[in-house]
């Protein structure tokens, strides 16, 4: 996917290729929930900053589509397995979004470095 939105973001725009993405799936989504059987959509319920996710899936789309066609679909996705690895250690440890906390320890840091290594590996 990240080695064709650098592909789109050659004739489009970063938030044309973002809209396209999104769009599309919404319409997949639609016509799911139409053939499924209808049922109306609740958007109620879960606490206001989880809908946040829908900016961060915005963000995760257009920068994958602008740092694909600079650094290459495998070092874009290297950089965001290690950024979501940090980010994800820091929620887990001070139990961020209201999931169990579970302290960073020093068993966690071979496999931290074995990912920050293989990224420095390709940054050589």
């Amino acid at each position: 996917m990240v080695s064709i939105d650098g592909i789109l973001a050659d004739s489009l725009s970063l938030f044309e290729v973002s809209f396209f993405v999104h769009g599309i799936g919404a319409l997949l989504l639609l016509l799911y929930i139409f053939f499924r059987g209808g049922g109306k959509i609740r958007l109620g319920g879960a606490p206001l900053y989880v809908y946040l996710v829908g900016f961060m899936g915005v963000a995760l789309v257009t920068t994958s589509s602008f740092c694909s066609n600079r650094m290459g679909a495998a070092l874009t996705m290297a950089v965001s397995v290690a950024g979501q690895m940090a980010a994800s250690a820091l929620v887990d440890h001070f139990g961020l979004f209201g999931v169990p906390v579970i302290r960073w320890n020093w068993r966690r840091l071979p496999p931290c470095l074995l990912i920050l290594g293989g990224l420095a590996l390709m940054l050589w």
